[in-house]
């Protein structure tokens, strides 16, 4: 899927998140956006991802404008810094919560969910609860959570800087 951000602005009151951005990120293209803290990155992405409303500026989705679709109409993957998992659900709860958004059929979330759990190595972990998971299998389950629903683009946000130096570098390997 085509990206196309531009002139994106997000400012809080006098606060500036994101200035004037404009990009272009072809189908198929992997991008990082680098920089030190505060300079944008993460708001960014969350205005791609419709969770920030830009304050200026205009999103193209394959040269369609999307500013006005909320997060759940993007189809897009999201991996946040935190993971972002809902404690109260186990982690095939964490994994058919999209789906279910989607309002995907019963037996269509359970096989999807089990299929990208046995793919990220957390198949045998779907009755538990992300209080019971290693670091590492709270990344895998967010990052299933993500891939589940087929979506169009993946955004990742700082995903692996939770994790010790070694598990960090395993990650990165997988």
């Amino acid at each position: 899927m085509k990206v196309e951000l531009e002139s994106l602005t997000k400012h809080w009151g006098d606060a500036v998140g994101a200035e004037s951005i404009d990009l272009t990120i072809e189908d198929g293209e992997f991008v990082a956006f680098l920089g030190p803290s505060g300079c944008g990155k993460t708001t960014t992405l969350l205005m791609i991802a419709g969770i920030y409303k830009p304050t200026e500026g205009v999103i193209r989705f394959d040269g369609q404008v999307v500013n006005h679709l909320p997060p759940k109409d993007r189809n897009i993957g999201m991996v946040f810094q935190s993971y972002a998992l809902y404690p109260h659900m186990t982690v095939f709860g964490n994994l058919a919560f999209p789906l279910k958004l989607q309002k995907v059929p019963k037996e269509a979330i359970r096989e999807r969910s089990q299929r990208v759990a046995d793919m990220m190595g957390i198949g045998d972990l779907m009755g538990r609860k992300p209080g019971q998971l290693s670091g590492g299998q709270q990344q895998r389950v967010a990052l299933g959570r993500a891939l589940v629903k087929e979506p169009d683009l993946l955004l990742f946000d700082e995903p692996l800087s939770n994790l010790d130096a070694r598990l960090r570098q395993t990650m990165r390997g997988e």
